[in-house]
């Protein structure tokens, strides 16, 4: 078996344990799923000569998987790759079903979130917290940048917060601001 053949079996196998997450409403750990097999899937279009069938099944693959974790560009782009040469006519057909999806995604807004709550968990290692709505009680992941997140835990662990967020279209909610509530 050689080294492209285990990258893409190994995407594959990412890929589905980021649709189970996805079902089971794991939005986070579905895109850091889909994040792992993209980057696999990528690196095994790197190691395949251009332009044969196996290429452009790679380059298609890869490219929905990018869409799959909101790295719109690069599904862009290996869109792009894939519709350049001579494709096969099933690899065009799907490609451009792709970019039609692509262009959908594109069209969604990105949503504000504005929330006051308490944090009740924090994981380091995927850069994130939890926060429960103090209204609602509806509980929020949040990713935040890597290297606030020991400060913002320091600061803010069992004080009312402000967040202020971004909901990508992805679904994934990324901190803009948190600040103490008044």
């Amino acid at each position: 078996m050689n080294i492209v053949t285990v990258l893409h079996n190994k995407a594959m196998e990412f890929a589905d344990e980021a649709l189970l997450a996805k079902m089971e409403g794991n939005r986070d750990v579905s895109h850091s799923l889909f994040e792992k097999a993209f980057s696999l899937e990528k690196e095994a279009t790197t190691l395949i000569d251009q332009k044969n069938d196996s290429w452009y099944i790679l380059v298609r693959s890869a490219a929905s998987l990018a869409l799959n974790c909101g790295r719109f560009q690069d599904a862009e782009s290996l869109i792009q790759m894939g519709l350049s040469g001579t494709p096969p006519s099933f690899i065009v057909k799907e490609l451009k079903d792709l970019s039609y999806t692509l262009s959908d995604a594109n069209k969604k807004k990105v949503s504000e979130v504005d929330v006051i709550g308490i944090i009740t968990y924090a994981n380091a290692e995927e850069s994130q917290i939890r926060l429960q709505d103090l209204k609602s009680k509806e509980i929020y992941i949040i990713s935040v940048p890597s290297h606030l997140i020991n400060e913002i835990v320091k600061s803010y662990w069992a004080d009312v917060v402000q967040v202020k967020a971004q909901r990508k279209a992805t679904g994934i909610i990324v901190l803009n601001e948190i600040t103490k509530a008044a």
